[in-house]
């Protein structure tokens, strides 16, 4: 349910989710990177497989990618599926739901999981490596997820970007590291929807060059007035409640007064407010977000 990945409009009982884990973890293991799973936190690979990489031929091609066993295998599911059990839909990997939004990490998001820490010197030091590795992430993405939807018939409608370490950058930087390449997404899958974890603001202008953005997800402590006034009154913002708000000792009128906050800045426009059920978050809490936005008569 993570950033709302998850639509419950566009969940079937008849559905099956083949490949369902974290995309950079998708490409990272497709690079030689080892899968290491966890009993009490998210899956992860050991390594940065790109950490290394110095020029062009160094990056492997799609059709590579697209031969590494690990990738075969999601394939030969795939067969598998239709052939056992072909009431199933089939969600492939890159999605999540039937809706066809496709998903992808961030293009920062993904280099640093490719190439370590240093990704984000190399922005300063070594610019032309990370343009070449950002296009390459950006046409590898592209490319299995034409794969995977050519080989299941599953429609692309739109794309979501997960740029979660995008918030560590300049305003500038966006602009020449990331805008581009998810530009370049938006023109071939017609929508983004663009996530960015934390306070945004200094990245607003960036994000609002991207063609096709479509909506914005963000989390708390971004102002949804400078969205609001950026992008118009008919665009989609997305939002999360601050996490302090949400646990059990935390005084109801702070989350009142965040919503309500968020509510005067937001204008009246397209809105929605997601939420991570999180072990430490207090359901009453959750519910007390929907019922007064209830007793207001905006669900």
């Amino acid at each position: 349910m993570e950033a709302n990945l998850m639509q419950a409009s566009f969940v079937d009982e008849h559905q099956v989710l083949l490949g369902g884990i974290q995309p950079n973890l998708i490409l990272a293991i497709a690079l030689g990177a080892e899968f290491i799973s966890y009993p009490d936190k998210d899956a992860d690979v050991k390594g940065n497989p790109l950490k290394n990489i110095s020029k062009p031929e160094d990056l492997p091609s799609i059709q590579k990618i697209l031969n590494h066993p690990y990738i075969m295998g999601l394939n030969s599911q795939i067969t598998q599926i239709r052939m056992g059990n072909p009431e199933l839909k089939i969600i492939p990997p890159f999605f999540w739901d039937l809706s066809g939004r496709a998903t992808i990490h961030g293009i920062l998001t993904t280099s640093l999981k490719l190439m370590g820490d240093n990704a984000l010197l190399m922005l300063i030091t070594d610019p032309e490596r990370m343009h070449l590795v950002h296009q390459w992430i950006t046409d590898m993405y592209s490319g299995l997820i034409h794969h995977y939807t050519h080989l299941t018939d599953f429609p692309v409608t739109s794309i979501h970007v997960g740029e979660c370490s995008g918030t560590m950058i300049s305003g500038e930087q966006y602009r020449e590291f990331v805008t581009p390449y998810v530009s370049q997404l938006g023109k071939k899958f017609g929508k983004v929807r663009l996530h960015s974890c934390g306070p945004s603001d200094h990245l607003l202008e960036a994000i609002s060059l991207i063609e096709g953005l479509s909506v914005i997800d963000t989390g708390s402590n971004t102002s949804i007035a400078r969205i609001r006034e950026r992008m118009g009154p008919g665009f989609e913002i997305n939002v999360e409640p601050p996490l302090q708000f949400m646990l059990k000792d935390t005084p109801e009128k702070d989350l009142s007064g965040w919503l309500q906050q968020v509510l005067d800045e937001n204008q009246g426009g397209p809105l929605k407010l997601v939420m991570h059920i999180e072990p430490d978050y207090s359901e009453e809490r959750c519910r007390m977000v929907y019922d007064e936005l209830e007793r207001k008569k905006l669900v």
